[in-house]
């Protein structure tokens, strides 16, 4: 059998690697936030201080939640927040310590970037695009990047922006969440999950920031007043004020952990049925598979642990 009918047959079937990918995001973004809501209670003021006074009833919830934002076989090390929850995630990057959110995310970009270079096939063919998909998806950092630089240096930016167009921005988002960088990873992580972009995804740098240090000629100047201007309807759309978001109304601890709880329950058989139906042999349409699944499995393991901690908050009284 030739090697293009071999590749033939073990290529991802692109449309449905595609939904695969969007459960993959979601999933994503729904770990992440339910580790952050658990992460302010349990690395916050008020449990804690009830957890640790003398009698505290409501010490087993506290325990319950501290392991389950911390079990390899559920969240891994999943501190998420600001305060206490920000220290801890950032000495779970240091130490290189797994988070389930990011490894549902940086899957998802893999994919992504597979079903980029399996929709146009002359791109998985040219040597040097095939050299960075090839160290992407064998979890080869520093070789991806490398071989991007070398594109760089050898056919210049605007050749290499051309030629990965069509993953770019997931490639920049994979290294971001990959890299040994923490100050990035916010900026990969809304490429993954499809949020707005409000970071640079190699350096970290929000927009503010950005916008603070470009004082130079050529900055962006604001148009005088009384400046004629096109007025289209799009444009009109576009300048109206958005609606201020609103708020869902505030949860009591426990009904907000089982909340986030039957979202991963959710999450976990979305992630199985997705998987059953994509159309990919061979060893490596196999091997996404099984982690697809063991995915799904630690979300359901992390809904247990929520729902364990909400019954516990009950049984103590309600904070």
């Amino acid at each position: 059998m030739s090697d293009a009918v071999t590749s033939a047959s073990t290529d991802p079937d692109v449309a449905l690697l595609g939904a695969v990918c969007r459960e993959l995001a979601e999933a994503a973004d729904a770990v992440g936030e339910a580790a952050r809501h658990a992460s302010a209670l349990a690395l916050g003021a008020r449990l804690p201080a009830a957890a640790l006074a003398r009698g505290g009833r409501r010490r087993p919830a506290w325990r319950t939640l501290l392991r389950t934002l911390t079990d390899p076989a559920g969240l891994g090390w999943a501190p998420r927040g600001r305060g206490v929850a920000a220290a801890g995630r950032l000495a779970g990057i240091l130490t290189g310590r797994e988070s389930l959110a990011v490894s549902i995310a940086v899957c998802g970009l893999k994919a992504r970037i597979r079903a980029a270079s399996a929709g146009r096939p002359g791109l998985a063919a040219h040597p040097d695009a095939a050299a960075v998909f090839r160290a992407v998806e064998e979890n080869r950092q520093g070789e991806a990047v490398r071989a991007f630089r070398a594109l760089m240096r050898s056919r210049g930016s605007a050749y290499a922006f051309t030629l990965l167009s069509p993953a770019f921005a997931d490639l920049l988002a994979w290294h971001a969440l990959t890299d040994e960088n923490p100050f990035n990873d916010h900026a990969g992580w809304q490429v993954a999950t499809g949020r707005a972009m409000t970071a640079d995804p190699l350096l970290g740098f929000g927009a503010a920031c950005l916008a603070f240090f470009d004082r130079g000629p050529g900055r962006g100047e604001p148009a005088p007043p009384g400046a004629a201007r096109r007025v289209t309807a799009t444009a009109v759309v576009a300048a109206a004020p958005a609606p201020a978001p609103t708020r869902p109304p505030a949860q009591a601890p426990a009904s907000a952990l089982r909340s986030h709880a039957a979202g991963l329950r959710s999450h976990a058989v979305r992630l199985r049925a997705a998987v059953v139906h994509l159309r990919w042999t061979g060893p490596k349409g196999e091997a996404f598979r099984s982690e697809v699944r063991g995915f799904a499995d630690r979300c359901a393991v992390a809904a247990n642990g929520f729902a364990l901690a909400a019954n516990q908050l009950d049984a103590a009284g309600s904070l």
